[in-house]
């Protein structure tokens, strides 16, 4: 008998905005940068997040070790030929502090 198929939504472990996303070739997917609140990045996301859509629900998400170097807003992430992933840019101000001038290149 056909069923209609259903939809089930995992947690993350953690709260993200703004993060970068990469498809590996083991067919996880890598949730790097960001922030864990806000819409210009609050509270930095230091811990990456590894989504395993092969493992049983509830168990597909695995936080990783925190980085040292905080990637906020204006972040990028890209798989790199070897396997590396390269990390890039970022505004790294943890909290704006409207005391001064940002300028641009």
């Amino acid at each position: 008998m056909w069923r209609l198929p259903s939809w089930r939504v995992e947690t993350m472990p953690l709260e993200r905005v703004m993060g970068n996303m990469i498809l590996l070739p083991n067919g996880d997917v890598l949730i790097i940068n960001g922030a864990g609140a806000g819409t210009a990045g609050w509270e930095n996301g230091i811990n990456p997040m590894l989504y395993q859509p092969n493992n049983p629900f509830g168990l597909r998400f695995e936080v990783l070790n925190a980085s040292s170097i905080p990637s906020l807003y204006h972040s990028t992430a890209i798989l790199l030929r070897d396997g590396r992933i390269l990390v890039g840019g970022s505004n790294p101000h943890a909290k704006y502090q409207y005391t001064g001038d940002y300028p641009t290149d």
